[in-house]
């Protein structure tokens, strides 16, 4: 790594993600309650973030059309730019803006972030292509988004003189960080006379057209989004408002859960992943959804905590198999349109589930857990089928 970060682009870029990632850490974690802070109840606040993630991944749309490998850079700085002066309205509007204000504000920041994280990978392969620099970029994306979620819970209720930090302290720590991030951006040099040609969206749509394996991994994804984000896309605050948890204690344990999660991740990749792929859907997603299904037959607190816990814990495992082989048998030319069509079925899942969850909130934990275990279930049997495909060679 230490080579690598001799070469300057590449050093601020990863100063970039670093200051990008922990902004999203801290603000995403207690973006829930200063919503609720706000005045917006759980039915309200699911229907301001399955519409900002709608857009999200309409935006995403517009990037495969019209953005090219040459302006990714200028795409990644408009969207820093989008978010930091959402931000900055957000916090000086901070319990004076209007619903409907808040909601445009939050479609802009979802939307974004969410062309920001697709764009921050090929303006690395503008530099360099490398396995291990994928890796470390997604390494450190991990461990600063959890250092975001580590500075939240150490700074909430600190107070320095008169100042106290709240919710919407966090707003300011954020902007910091993009400011920081869009700095160390602007320092990244490329030669503007290179050329990069445009794929065809038809053109691709002919070869995907025929491809069973990619056309039934993106159903897979839509229904996997559904299913989680109706468990666990308003997860602070079913431990908030449901289990009645604080929001400090909640951080620590989404905290906590977040590092053992990635270490479990890293074991299972390179000690416990079984040959039988078929053995390896029913790992990860297997407790997930009797967890989900227990909440449902046997509903408490308790139970409710241990299946976000045991579905958080699985959360990293085993994404070599329920994800990197189908995105590595794409041919590389057509590589950021899949990832692209991939990020926007799964948007569209993770508004969907966000939506469910909102009109579930009010039934309690039962039901949101009663409904993702169903939509869960139908899951497990597409990456089934999915595995039964590829054994197969069905293409």
């Amino acid at each position: 790594m230490k080579e690598l970060i001799k070469n300057k682009n590449l050093k601020y870029i990863f100063i970039m993600i670093i200051f990008f990632s922990i902004s999203f850490g801290l603000w995403n974690n207690f973006r829930l309650l200063w919503l609720e802070e706000n005045s917006l109840d759980a039915s309200e606040i699911s229907r301001v973030m399955s519409l900002a993630t709608f857009f999200g991944a309409v935006s995403i749309i517009f990037i495969s059309l019209k953005i090219s490998m040459a302006n990714i850079k200028k795409l990644l700085s408009a969207t820093l730019l989008i978010r930091i002066a959402s931000y900055l309205i957000l916090f000086l509007g901070y319990q004076h803006l209007p619903t409907k204000v808040i909601a445009v504000l939050f479609i802009f920041d979802v939307a974004s972030y969410t062309v920001g994280y697709l764009a921050i990978y090929p303006l690395i392969t503008r530099v360099i292509k490398d396995d291990k620099v994928y890796s470390y970029r997604q390494l450190t994306t991990y461990i600063c988004q959890d250092l975001g979620v580590l500075i939240g819970g150490l700074l909430l209720g600190v107070a320095i003189g008169n100042y106290i930090f709240d919710y919407n302290s966090f707003l300011l720590v954020t902007l910091i960080c993009l400011v920081i991030a869009l700095f160390s951006l602007s320092k990244v040099k490329f030669n503007d006379k290179e050329k990069y040609n445009d794929i065809s969206i038809k053109e691709y749509l002919k070869v995907f057209k025929r491809d069973k394996i990619s056309n039934f991994y993106l159903l897979y994804i839509f229904i996997a989004d559904i299913s989680y984000n109706c468990a666990l896309g308003m997860q602070m605050l079913i431990l908030t408002n449901i289990l009645d948890i604080s929001s400090k204690n909640a951080t620590f344990y989404f905290l906590l859960m977040g590092i053992i999660a990635d270490i479990f991740g890293v074991l299972a990749l390179k000690k416990l992943t079984p040959k039988n792929d078929y053995l390896t859907i029913l790992l990860k997603f297997g407790p997930r959804m009797l967890g989900y299904t227990l909440v449902f037959l046997f509903p408490s607190n308790e139970m409710t905590l241990i299946a976000i816990t045991v579905s958080l814990f699985l959360t990293t495992a085993y994404e070599n198999k329920t994800d990197a082989i189908y995105l590595n048998r794409i041919d590389t030319k057509y590589q950021l349109l899949f990832s692209n069509i991939r990020k926007l079925v799964g948007s569209l899942g993770n508004a969907i589930g966000l939506y469910l969850t909102g009109l579930l909130f009010v039934f309690g934990s039962k039901y949101i857990f009663g409904v993702a275990a169903l939509i869960g279930y139908v899951q497990i049997a597409i990456a089934l089928y999915l595995v039964y495909l590829r054994k197969n060679n069905e293409v």
